[in-house]
């Protein structure tokens, strides 16, 4: 804003408005670790400075941690000092700890008391200058109109509600009102990881309130702005007024226009920090100057983050999730604090990463195509590509599609994305109509609506045959393929398909193939089987039980068997255990709601003289009337969770009500709930100390003293309990460093090196285009011999060709089931890196020729033999073409 005539001192800085706007108590380097007192150490009188600007003790948390230290953002450039000599661990838990304390929200004492008083959801109002809340509401700032889709993703069960509810067509929660303002708040600013690892802010305050002006001015064409800027230190800033009745939940944020809008994930936060920190460590930290070794630790570092994040994010790998983020503006995943969303990271943000990434995976081609160890890492590398693609929406992704076609030879349409994202990412849904429901819209961009029983496997047939056209074939098993009618088709079963595992072998037959080198990522083990090996954080290898892989990784308490590998490996016991730190706190808040179930019951009494008159004293806030509190509700059950193996402790975690979060925040909660406690006893004992003392209140102020008390000593047993957590050694929060599923560590290592070209496609002048045949122009022989090299290799030749072939089935096959899977004179057909297995049709005849296909095989190698020149040339060609129809 231009500075106004005849000023002369300097513009003030954005942290030197937060200063000056909010109450002195809430300023940075402000001691609230006490009550503050009077000067007589009596307790300050009613008739001291307003509460904002007393020496009361305010909820000033984001002050009040000392053992935690303080990162506040420079006045100059307005970023954290970087990390780049800190270890991996604690460059993580930083760079979070910096990203959260931006977005914690002013409190005050006066908005503590209010939230208790017993009222409908009351409308917030809150002035944002340039980001920055201010203690006093301006009239002159412009309330912008704020949409918020929100995502509930933190448990399975949750998840499974939610989509539920979506299925219902129901109003979502629209939260409160200070959760509405306070999110809405955040909005104002856009942060992001620089390649330093420093946080970096940037406010938008100016593009909402142009965006809000021109949507004034769309309703009324006389609309005149009248509004002045807000003036802090004598300079005019950028300021917005959040107001809850403009804050809107919806599922939906296309049904109207919005002056801010987002759509808002919740997630793991340590799982998803974990993952982007290691990306960007990868690329930039280091990138082709890291060894072998480093960069397969680090990779696989990643890997269990993902996993890490599918067991405790599941939001994020539902099918019907897919829409939201495609459509989602401003996407941002966090945590829901509960009068907050807190934003850890953005779809604008993770773009910022993938777009660093070039000269890394460039680098991987400097020793050579061939080269084993270059052919281990690049799967992994671009399965953690794909996994970030996936929490791009439609607007950042459009931003890189140039960049993926030349760099990644991606098909970078979203449609093409959202193909590779169900080949690579496990999807699920709680059932097959929902999953279709979901599927079909993301890819195709058009809904399905009340889709009957009946009506799937059309509906399945269609998308088949839709995506064809884009040169995308699934291939199948017999279990799935040699129908009369649609044979080449993977049949839709009889209870239909609630994962994207059915794509895990879909191959793209068109220039840009990359997605064909990329393998599905395993988040779960196979439900085949019954343990699982593993890597504990004390680097040393042990198998446990399938079953409880989930349960070790989640820190759920118990006891758990743990085996060395071998056959006389020797049995240990994992113990996990639960510790409740906030048990007195809670039994303090308990305390605290008797007291104000007395003063509500008091309240309600018949009569309004003596004794009640005066307790009527102990809650009124001002000469209106008072009104009933409601109970004081604590974060939760807040727990610390050690795993222990022998003598070893393997990792330290913490959460809140079973989920999952860092110390810091624990830390912060339990700051917040202790002064939230003492500042409602401080209030009602300032207010007893005003009341006269008579005989008819006395009995009960003993019984009120009485009980603050215990409230204080309960609290005081807390605030021990939270100094002791916040002086906790930093050590890995997973037990589990690497789950070692079967065949993990041959990703990519059996990614076959032959290609062999075909063309499909279906005649579409025909009627019921879903029933016509599947036409591919490719290679074709019959086989000739078929020898088993293993329970998963087949060595197969082909009649005309000199090579070998060793193939594998899609699925493990049982032995007495082998000789289904290919026989002697059966069709092979060539097609990329299968070979389809075919019969002829029934009706197939000379004029009318046809194939029932009957299943794939997946190409692992090729063995060619060496022959002699003489003759070449009257040999039979085995690299021609013909037209193979499928029925």
């Amino acid at each position: 804003m231009p500075r106004q005539k005849g000023e002369s001192h300097e513009r003030v800085a954005p942290s030197e408005i937060r200063r000056r706007a909010l109450p002195r108590a809430l300023r940075a380097g402000d001691n609230l670790s006490e009550p503050l007192t009077s000067s007589d150490n009596n307790v300050a009188s009613e008739n001291d400075s307003d509460p904002g600007e007393s020496q009361s003790v305010i909820n000033g948390i984001e002050f009040s941690v000392p053992q935690l230290p303080s990162r506040r953002i420079s006045p100059e450039n307005w970023t954290t000092r970087p990390y780049r000599d800190d270890g991996a661990l604690r460059t993580r838990n930083r760079a979070m700890e910096d990203m959260v304390e931006r977005q914690l929200p002013p409190e005050e004492i006066g908005m503590m008391i209010q939230r208790l008083e017993k009222r409908a959801d009351q409308r917030e109002q809150r002035t944002y200058v340039e980001g920055v809340a201010m203690a006093d509401v301006h009239e002159s700032a412009i309330t912008p109109s704020v949409g918020l889709t929100f995502l509930p993703g933190a448990d399975s069960p949750r998840v499974a509600r939610y989509e539920q509810t979506n299925m219902t067509s129901e109003v979502p929660d629209q939260k409160d009102a200070m959760w509405r303002v306070n999110t809405a708040g955040t909005l104002l600013k856009n942060f992001d990881v620089s390649s330093d690892m420093s946080i970096i802010q940037v406010d938008q305050t100016s593009d909402v309130i142009a965006r809000a002006k021109g949507r004034l001015r769309k309703r009324d064409s006389l609309f005149q702005d009248h509004r002045k800027p807000v003036k802090v230190g004598g300079h005019d800033y950028d300021a917005v007024t959040i107001d809850s009745e403009c804050v809107k939940i919806v599922n939906d944020l296309r049904i109207r226009e919005w002056d801010m809008e987002s759509t808002l994930i919740e997630v793991d936060s340590t799982s998803l920090w974990g993952l982007i920190i290691n990306c960007r460590h990868l690329i930039l930290r280091k990138g082709p100057e890291m060894t072998f070794e480093e960069k397969r630790i680090l990779l696989d570092t990643m890997i269990e983050d993902a996993r890490r994040l599918c067991v405790r994010s599941p939001i994020l790998f539902r099918m019907s999730t897919r829409s939201r983020i495609i459509h989602s503006k401003n996407t941002r995943y966090g945590t829901d604090q509960g009068d907050m969303f807190r934003t850890l990271t953005t779809s604008k943000g993770i773009k910022e990463t993938i777009s660093l990434s070039a000269s890394y995976y460039n680098s991987l081609d400097r020793v050579g195509s061939n080269d084993k160890m270059q052919k281990f890492i690049r799967p992994r590398f671009l399965q953690m590509i794909c996994l970030l693609l996936a929490l791009l929406n439609d607007d950042d992704l459009a931003e890189l599609r140039t960049f993926l076609e030349t760099t990644y030879h991606l098909k970078a349409e979203r449609r093409d994305i959202e193909i590779l994202i169900l080949k690579v990412i496990p999807l699920l849904s709680i059932n097959s109509q929902v999953f279709l429901g979901a599927l079909v819209p993301a890819i195709e961009n058009f809904p399905l609506y009340e889709l009957r029983d009946e009506d799937d496997s059309h509906c399945w047939n269609v998308f088949l045959h839709r995506i064809l056209k884009h040169g995308y074939l699934l291939p199948g098993t017999i279990q799935d393929l040699g129908r009369d009618q649609m044979s080449w088709i993977v049949k839709w079963p009889k209870d239909g398909f609630h994962t994207s595992a059915v794509f895990n072998n879909l191959q793209y037959a068109g220039s840009l193939r990359t997605i064909n080198d990329i393998p599905p990522v395993v988040f779960h083990p196979e439900a085949s089987v019954e343990e699982v090996m593993v890597m504990m954080t004390n680097g040393s290898k042990y198998t446990i039980g399938s079953a409880d892989l989930e349960r070790i990784t989640c820190l759920i308490p118990g006891r758990y068997t743990v085996r060395e590998p071998g056959l006389r490996g020797r049995n240990y016991d994992l113990d996990i255990q639960e510790y409740h730190i906030n048990a007195d706190l809670d039994e303090a808040i308990r305390i605290i709601n008797q007291i104000i179930s007395k003063t509500n019951a008091w309240l309600a009494g018949p009569r309004r003289s003596g004794s009640v008159t005066r307790l009527n004293g102990l809650i009124r806030r001002s000469n209106n009337a008072p009104g009933f509190l409601n109970e004081y509700k604590g974060s939760g059950r807040l727990t610390r969770n050690l795993a222990i193996l022998g003598d070893a402790r393997l990792a330290l975690g913490y959460k809140i009500e079973g989920r999952k979060i860092p110390q810091s925040d624990l830390v912060r909660r339990m700051v917040r709930e202790i002064q939230g406690t003492r500042e409602i006893i401080f209030y009602i004992e300032r207010r007893m100390n005003h009341e006269a003392d008579s005989r008819s209140f006395r009995d009960e102020k003993l019984e009120l003293r009485r009980l603050i008390e215990e409230v204080k000593n309960k609290v005081d047993m807390a605030e021990t309990h939270r100094q002791r957590v916040s002086r906790d050694e930093e050590i890995s929060d997973e037990p589990i460093a690497k789950c070692l599923y079967p065949n993990s560590e041959l990703v990519g290592s059996r990614e076959p090196e032959v290609w062999n070209d075909y063309d499909a496609w279906q005649e579409s002048d025909q009627p019921h285009g879903e029933m016509n045949p599947l036409n591919i122009h490719a290679k074709q022989s019959t086989v000739t011999s078929v020898f088993w090299l293993s329970e998963s290799i087949i060595e197969l030749s082909l009649r005309g060709h000199t090579s070998k072939y060793f193939v594998t089935p899609l699925v493990p096959v049982m032995e007495g089931e082998r000789n289904d899977e290919v026989q002697i004179g059966d069709i092979a057909v060539l097609a990329g890196q299968y070979i389809i297995i075919a019969v002829h049709a029934e009706d197939s005849t000379p004029a009318n020729p046809g194939y029932t296909m009957t299943n794939y095989l997946k190409i692992t190698s090729v063995e060619t033999e060496n022959r002699t020149r003489r003759g070449m040339n009257r040999a039979p060609k085995t690299d021609e073409k013909t037209l193979c129809i499928f029925r």
